[in-house]
This record gives structure tokens, sequence and C-alpha cells, in this order.
């Protein structure tokens, strides 16, 4: 049986930052990171944008050069799959039957699309996106293609709505809530973003959900609304989230309730770690347990719990952050969506020079989010927020006159 000081299991962004900042802090142990994915850590913010349209190459989208893991003599396991972990002996099991022993273990396994469970989602031409394989089908079904249907307005539907627009395509979104974002975001930059979206074309279609898909010879030709609304479709792509990886953690008798429950220094139990989208962590600075599914908390994950596992005792105690990109609008929150009871606007509803979202709760600044307006003011209302100072007038926020700091 192989031995390895670290063994990662997962090969997304929160692996990489990890075996990163490993080697940084460890130049001889043993680094082994397990992928069921054929490639190298890759960077999937791209797949719903510019790698779909076209814009970057193939090679552009991953995370770190072949150079990267032969100079730091990380150890790359692709195309293999993890069956079980035995914690007491401190192993893991692969697919091939064979075992590897750790003395620290890192779970980064993230997440898989949410399958919307309704007649003809086996049709061709019905899409989930997750992979490099996803958007590559995708490129090749839009070919000859006029008409797409993106059941789902979260993020990752808006994201495809405005590509396949840019793409040619007659767009049409379909969304359970009143709005799309609105389980996100505050109602006036929801209703502010489904407007950008139907100024460029794309038809918003909300309190109604697919049915089912219809097709004709296998192939997907319509989405059957809830509503008995038959909207014609060459391509549909479904964007309803994910569900967290968490299966090998079951097994294993580690605590999920929504994710895998760990503690503020990413623990999970002795010599175990969690990091990225299954990570259900505490937060000293929200004071709770949260699940974060965004780019900027995976590698932070994985570079506090690379620090963990070389000995350091580090919290983590970052403010979620994400970001989204849709069409002309870029979109950025920090803080603790979770909690908002007031929301107050800094800026007029427009894409130039845009505005931002102060979101607050319990007397405190918990969030901002800022569309087109970034760096400054982002870093400002951070540094308001982890003061945890009561806000005496939350309508302040408003003038763009004061200072962020000084409210």
């Amino acid at each position: 049986m192989e031995h390895a000081s670290y063994v990662i299991v997962g090969g997304g962004l929160a692996a990489v930052a990890a075996a990163d900042a490993l080697r940084r802090r460890d130049k001889e142990g043993r680094i082994v990171m397990i992928s069921n994915e054929p490639h190298a850590p890759y960077d999937r913010v791209p797949l719903s944008k510019d790698y779909l349209l076209g814009k970057i190459e193939r090679d552009d989208i991953f995370l770190r050069r072949a150079r990267f893991y032969e100079r730091g003599n990380i150890e790359l396991m692709l195309g293999q799959g993890v069956t079980s972990l035995d914690l007491d002996q401190r192993r893991v099991a692969l697919a091939s039957g064979d075992y590897i022993s750790f003395n620290q273990l890192l779970l980064a396994t993230g997440g898989r699309p949410r399958r919307l469970p309704i007649p003809g989602d086996d049709l061709h031409g019905v899409f989930y996106l997750r992979n490099i394989e996803d958007t590559e089908a995708i490129q090749k079904a839009v070919e000859g293609a006029k008409r797409a249907v993106v059941v789902g307005g979260g993020f990752i539907g808006c994201e495809l709505a405005c590509a396949f627009t840019q793409l040619g395509l007659h767009t049409t979104v379909v969304e359970l809530t009143p709005a799309v974002l609105s389980l996100a975001i505050d109602a006036e930059t929801s209703q502010f973003i489904e407007s950008y979206l139907r100024q460029q074309g794309v038809t918003v279609l909300t309190e109604s959900g697919a049915a089912r898909f219809e097709g004709e010879d296998g192939q997907v030709a319509a989405v059957v609304t809830q509503t008995d609304e038959r909207i014609e479709a060459d391509i549909v792509a479904v964007g309803i989230g994910i569900i967290p990886n968490t299966e090998l953690a079951v097994e294993a008798g580690l605590t999920v309730d929504n994710g895998v429950v760990v503690n503020e220094y990413l623990e999970a139990a002795e010599n175990v770690y969690i990091a990225g989208d299954i990570a259900r962590y505490y937060s000293p600075t929200m004071g709770r347990h949260v699940r974060v599914e965004h780019y900027d908390v995976a590698m932070q994950h994985g570079r506090t719990a690379a620090a963990n596992m070389t000995g350091e005792r580090q919290a983590y105690t970052e403010l979620p952050y994400f970001f989204s990109t849709m069409g002309d609008i870029n979109l950025n929150v920090i803080g603790d969506m979770g909690k908002r009871e007031q929301c107050v606007r800094r800026g007029p509803l427009h894409l130039d020079p845009g505005f931002a979202q102060f979101y607050f709760a319990a007397g405190l600044l918990q969030a901002v989010l800022s569309v087109n307006r970034n760096g400054p003011l982002l870093q400002a209302a951070k540094e308001r927020i982890l003061t945890r100072q009561p806000v005496a007038d939350p309508l302040a926020f408003a003038d763009e006159t004061k200072e962020i700091a000084a409210l």
C-alpha cells in the first residue's frame, strides 16, 4: 500500500489551491491529488461565458500548467475514483482496488448538477453544465440551432442566457420564482437584471417551471411549462443548482447536514479537512455555519486547510465573496447574504456608472452587492462589515458624498 503525507480527494479550485499552499509550507512531504475527471484542475467560471463563446482556448481554462505540478512534485491521479475512506486506518480506497494511506486528508469533492426529474430529461439536446465536456457538447449543439431554452433563472441560467443570445439564438428563460435571481439578491437588482436580459432579446417567463421536454426522433424539440405553454427549442440548458458530493463523507461517518459540517479550522475529524462546495463551515465572523458555492471561497478554503494540515492553527474568517458576469453586467457580492432585513441603494440603476446595494440586519451592515462598481467600494464595504459596529442610519449609505468607513 502506498503512503502520502497529504492526500487530496478532488480536482477543482480548492484542491489546487491546497496543493500549492502545502508545497510552499512543506518542501518534502508527498502530495497526491486524486480526481475522477480526466483533466488537471481547471477553472469552471469561463465554461458558461468566455469558453462557451469561443473567446478563450481550451488551454486557457486550466488553473496551472503541467510544469507547476512537475516542479512542485505534486502527483496527479486523474480519471481515478475514490470508493471509500477508512479514517481509523487513515487510508483511501481507489476504484482500481489499490489503497493510499495518509497523514492528512483533504476532501474537496465539489458538487454535481441537480437533475430535473421530468419526462424527456434523457433527450439529446438537454444539457447540464458542469465540466469541459458539457461546454464542448453545447458548442457543437449550437451549430445550426436557432432556439434555446434555459430552465432556471439563477446565476448560471442568466449567464447562459446571455451567452446564447450572443451566439445568435432566440433564448427563453423559464424560472419558477417571481423573478430571476430572486432567491439570491434583492428585488430591485433582480428586476434590473431581468430588464437587462429582456433588452438583450431574452424572453423571461417567471412563476413557471418546466413540466416536460418533448422530442422528435430522440432530439429535444420543445419545453412544456407547468402552465401548459409550449416553447420550441433546439437546445435546453438546465441550471437549477448543484448537489454536494458528500457520499464519501457520509459513508466515513462524518457529520453531514447540507454539506460536511466543519469547525472554523475546516476540520471534520482528526487529520481530516474539508474545502470548497461541500464544506458547511463555522464562520466566527458571521457567528453561524454556512456553505458557499463560489470561486473565492473554494480558493481560500484550500489555502486555509493546507495551513492547518501542516500544523498551523488558522481559523477561516474570510467573508463570503462571489461574482458573476452577464453581458455588460459585472456583479460582485461580499458578506452574509443570508441576513438582509433592509436594502439601501447607492447610485442610479444604470450600467454606467453602476450602483451598489447595502444589506442590513440586526443593526449591522451584513453585505454589499455592486453592479459595475468594484475596487475601492467593495474594499471599503468589506472593512466596514468586519468592524461589526452598529449602523445608526442605514439610509445614509445612499449618500455618495459620504465615505463608507465613516458611516
